[in-house]
């Protein structure tokens, strides 16, 4: 444990873009939304909902995908086996999508607590994903973060271990599976079924649950394709 604990530092030796540019983004996207609604409220009232807290998550997935390329051939240079790279990682991922998660609640508190920045814009408490318990929030927040990294994180593994072929390859089989499996519903009618299955699933299952579950089986399918992956 104390390898992994020390490899996971590895991440953090670039931390202007683990943490800053990210962050940065997301500020500057709420600097610029406040701005804007603030302009037009009296020209759109009450229409004060963004999907500025996006690039947050964007950003930080593309960080997460970069540090595979370039601290996993520093690693493997200082005789870091590939299993405890990889596990580092996801300790690094999943730490930090806690932390995220915690960081954006607070954050939902005080916009909460000023009406919206003094304009009634929903930054952080975005319609549908704002719950009203705590815990529940914090996990709305965080699990995308897993969701979003650990699927960067396999494209980047993938790429490393395949090359840009392997990758293209990998992009449009997914692209081909995704395209046939859409042809097949619409043949069979089964819109309907999929959106009412939709529209039944809890609002936890969806922000949630799915997701959790799409990230586990990235992160497993990550290490898998590591084992044989060269810097």
């Amino acid at each position: 444990m104390k390898r992994i604990l020390d490899v996971a530092r590895l991440h953090n030796v670039a931390w202007v873009a683990q943490l800053g540019w990210p962050w940065g983004i997301m500020a500057t996207s709420l600097v610029i939304n406040i701005l804007l609604f603030a302009s037009i409220d009296e020209a759109a009232p009450g229409k004060t909902s963004t999907g500025g807290l996006s690039s947050l998550y964007i950003t930080t997935a593309i960080v997460a995908a970069i540090s595979i390329s370039q601290v996993f051939p520093f690693a493997l240079g200082m005789g870091v086996t590939r299993r405890t790279f990889y596990l580092a990682t996801v300790l690094v991922n999943v730490v930090q999508a806690v932390v995220y998660g915690v960081l954006l609640y607070l954050l939902n508190l005080i916009e909460g607590g000023t009406g919206g920045f003094g304009i009634g814009l929903h930054f952080f408490r975005v319609p549908y994903v704002d719950v009203s318990n705590g815990l529940l929030q914090v996990a709305v927040y965080a699990v995308p973060f897993l969701f979003l990294n650990f699927l960067a994180i396999f494209a980047a593994v993938w790429y490393v271990r395949y090359g840009t072929n392997g990758f293209f390859a990998l992009a449009t089989a997914t692209i081909l599976v995704l395209g046939l499996l859409a042809v097949l519903v619409t043949w069979q009618g089964w819109w309907g079924d999929v959106w009412h299955w939709l529209s039944t699933q809890h609002q936890i299952s969806l922000l949630v649950g799915w997701p959790a579950l799409v990230a586990a089986v990235a992160a497993l399918g990550g290490m898998a394709a590591i084992r044989r992956a060269n810097a």
